[in-house]
């Protein structure tokens, strides 16, 4: 008689779906409002609200077009966190990849881009979206003259944290405190020195 019974956390939705994270069961509950969000934009075309819900991560992504990407922590740690599994999985296929898991974490780098001016950047969102949406330019167009709306349709759902007023004072008296010595530095530093006596 095999022990290969596994344990595995799930997410579950008051609708009954299964979720391995709790991103992605977010992401599911937030669906109808960004759906509701988008739909107030695209005055009821529920083909096109459904495309932008369906590939908003594409879509987020296109606006970032010709800019520098860098590793985000949260990035860094999810590579990590695979790097790991792989080292532990003891497969022999994966052998090189294990043994050099420690060099890999330390250098990965998102692929080269390009700087681009702003004309540079509007055509290759552009050819992003335009490809996205299976070549359909009017599309393209319309996510980018609405761009703004759009983006803000995503984050609906979203729970905004509010920032206590204690750390705000905390803050701003931070900030105060930093000003001061700055300022003050800068005038020591622009004092002539006085002459040394003889």
């Amino acid at each position: 008689m095999s022990n290969d019974l596994e344990l595995q956390q799930k997410y579950i939705t008051a609708d009954g779906k299964l979720f391995d994270t709790k991103a992605e069961a977010q992401d599911y509950q937030r669906r109808p409002k960004i759906q509701e969000a988008l739909g107030r934009i695209v005055e009821g075309n529920q083909d096109l609200v459904d495309w932008l819900t369906d590939n908003r991560d594409a879509v987020t992504d296109s606006f970032s077009a010709g800019t520098i990407k860098r590793v985000s922590k949260s990035e860094k740690n999810k590579l990590e966190k695979a790097l790991k599994a792989i080292v532990e999985a003891n497969d022999p296929k994966f052998a090189f990849v294990a043994e050099n898991h420690e060099a890999v974490l330390e250098t990965f780098r998102w692929p080269k881009t390009t700087r681009m001016n702003d004309e540079e950047k509007a055509q290759a969102v552009k050819l992003e979206l335009t490809t996205l949406a299976d070549g359909n330019e009017e599309v393209a167009d319309f996510v980018i003259e609405n761009k703004d709306a759009i983006l803000e349709s995503f984050e609906a759902g979203k729970v905004k944290r509010a920032i206590n007023d204690k750390a705000k004072e905390g803050l701003a008296r931070y900030q105060a405190e930093q000003k001061a010595i700055r300022e003050a530095a800068k005038a020591e530093a622009e004092t002539p020195a006085k002459p040394a006596k003889k």
